[in-house]
């Protein structure tokens, strides 16, 4: 070979070379942008998850991305099967023509025995359909009129088809139950506490809350729950709960109205510091958004109080025999400034005890009285009238009916004198066996925790992406 056709195949070899290195270059570029459209892709969608807020500290919620309010004047989407809270709004359509005819019913549905019970309501079917819960509890299924056979399916608003009555799936309504109270954490400003958490318990596992103080503005009330990012984690609104449904809503949405809305839950706490407020709020009223479930929590001249009720006097019975009737009766007053409802327990000795439900309007008082069986051991016995707030002792003295006044005590309890201390089981109902929510109970901010991991891993890709580039390039 001549020396020109060396020099010829040393420059092609060369040629090859360079652009062996720009074609790999070009794949990397490439590849880098792919990666950078679906990054921003995945951003953008990410975008309508979680709350927006006026600091921009999360993202915003795109209404109606899991169909959650679709329909105007709603909180809920109706589905056959799903479970409902009793004061909801729930809502349906029939866009696609399923139905024939023009109405349907609502019926009872009994789940034992799989078949259609009483009607409820008709409803005319030339729209979107809005179904009132607040007198509603149990479970129940839609039917065309006139029909006894077949129910209707609805998912998620959207009338999807007919089925058999026996293989329904009927919705359930069931009653939020709210308690608040207010708990100190430690810190005081003379006799009352400034920084309080409230304490809620309810059988939902997840809602918002309305949230009102007298005499509190609501820059007073941002100020106190969601001054810095600490509460703003905590106590900021679910994003997918009414009454967030409009992108831009959030915890001030009812700003003009001196109204916060916070999170609520099945049991925790809502962290707030009123130490730059003019005054101490006397109560806060916390309101579930979708169900109007209310209650109060107040607060004394002296400190906490966790409880509407006190108890101002108790009766002292007259002695009686062993084992005979004995009357235990208490006044009960509501020392707050709105209608309550709270159990008063008696209890006898060790063992006796038995709950009544009381409801007493704002300031009202009133007695209360319970029978029970006296111990069988002659001897001076202490009862107690217990409330949500207060409690109070009285004595029992049972006589020894052979005329002994000390019954032959010698210090011993003479075994079980108290018939057994089983509790006769009308114990308070706590009411929270079960969340019964069938709402996306224990997912929290899922989307928003990804999109975070998402973040995350696309930075250490993107780093090392980079960085084989830089070095592609050094090498051509």
């Amino acid at each position: 070979m001549t020396a020109l056709g060396r020099n010829f195949d040393a420059r092609r070899d060369a040629l090859d070379r360079v652009t062996m290195s720009e074609r790999a270059v070009g794949t990397l570029l490439l590849l880098l942008l792919v990666v950078l459209f679906a990054l921003a892709s995945g951003t953008a969608a990410a975008a309508g998850h979680g709350l927006d807020r006026a600091d921009g500290t999360a993202p915003l919620h795109a209404a109606g991305t899991d169909g959650f309010h679709t329909i105007d004047d709603a909180d809920r989407n109706l589905s056959s099967g799903g479970t409902f809270w009793q004061g909801q709004t729930v809502a349906f359509d029939d866009p696609n023509g399923i139905v024939e005819g023009d109405r349907l019913h609502l019926r009872e549905y009994d789940d034992e025995a799989d078949e259609l019970g009483a009607l409820v309501r008709e409803f005319e079917l030339d729209g979107p359909v809005r179904i009132d819960t607040a007198s509603l509890q149990g479970t129940y299924v839609l039917v065309p009129a006139g029909e006894r056979t077949s129910a209707v399916a609805v998912d998620n608003g959207t009338i999807t088809g007919t089925t058999e009555a026996e293989s329904a799936a009927p919705f359930e309504v069931l009653v939020q139950t709210l308690d608040v109270r207010l708990v100190g954490s430690g810190t005081g400003n003379g006799t009352v506490e400034t920084d309080l958490e409230l304490e809620l318990t309810s059988n939902r596992a997840r809602y918002n809350v309305n949230v009102t103080a007298p005499g509190l503005t609501f820059d007073d009330l941002e100020s106190a729950f969601i001054r810095d990012r600490l509460l703003r984690d905590r106590n900021a609104p679910h994003a997918d709960r009414p009454p967030i449904d409009r992108r831009g809503d959030g915890y001030g949405m009812y700003a003009d109205d001196d109204v916060i809305v916070l999170r609520g839950f099945a049991d925790g706490r809502l962290r707030s510091d009123f130490g730059e407020a003019e005054s101490i709020p006397r109560a806060v009223t916390v309101e579930v958004s979708d169900t109007g479930v209310t209650d109060t929590a107040e607060i004394s001249a002296s400190g906490i109080e966790t409880g509407p009720f006190e108890i101002t006097e108790v009766s002292t019975p007259s002695p009686v025999e062993p084992g005979a009737t004995v009357t235990l009766s208490a006044t009960v007053r509501n020392r707050w400034s709105t209608m309550s409802e709270r159990d008063v327990t008696f209890q006898l000795g060790d063992g006796r005890r038995t709950a009544i439900e009381l409801s007493l309007p704002a300031g009202a008082s009133t007695a209360v009285s319970t029978t029970l069986s006296a111990p069988s051991e002659p001897r001076e016995y202490e009862f107690t009238v217990d409330t949500d707030g207060d409690s109070a002792n009285g004595t029992v003295t049972v006589t020894d009916p052979n005329g002994s006044d000390d019954g032959s005590d010698d210090g011993s309890d003479g075994g079980d004198e108290d018939g057994g201390g089983e509790d006769d089981g009308s114990d308070e109902n706590d009411g929270n066996a079960s969340d019964g929510d069938g709402e996306d109970d224990g997912g929290g901010d899922g989307p928003i925790a990804i999109d975070v991991d998402l973040r995350l891993g696309a930075g250490a890709l993107l780093t090392l992406l980079s960085g084989a580039g830089v070095v592609a390039w050094r090498r051509r």
